[in-house]
């Protein structure tokens, strides 16, 4: 059985308040010495990534202006290579990409419901 696509859209949100949650007390320098939190982190930011590429590609199509690839590849950028990862560009998705990304995702999720 398929997974609704608004499901995914809804693991996004729960993903985004996680990092919230697990970071919120943490300046950028606590956040590099925090392997579990960093790994809590990334685990979230794949399942966004993986939630992504899960929608149909006709609910993207209604939200042009979405940046779905950019999100998808967040998961991309997460993975590390040679185990090493940009903390500053991980911190920088923390503090300025998820809480626009998560009231762009609310707002798709009001549009879908009124829908139906």
């Amino acid at each position: 059985m398929k997974r609704e696509f608004n499901l995914y859209l809804k693991d996004i949100i729960v993903c985004i308040g996680k990092i919230r949650e697990y970071t919120n007390s943490l300046d950028f320098k606590k956040f590099k010495e925090n392997s579990m939190v960093m790994d809590a982190v990334i685990r979230n930011l794949e399942v966004i990534g993986e939630a992504t590429s899960q929608l149909p590609q006709e609910v993207k199509d209604r939200y042009p202006d979405m940046q779905w690839q950019e999100i998808k590849n967040l998961r991309n950028i997460v993975v590390p290579k040679y185990h090493s990862i940009d903390f500053e560009i991980l911190w920088d998705i923390i503090e300025n990409k998820l809480g626009p990304l998560e009231i762009k995702i609310k707002r798709i999720l009001k549009a879908e419901s009124q829908k139906d």
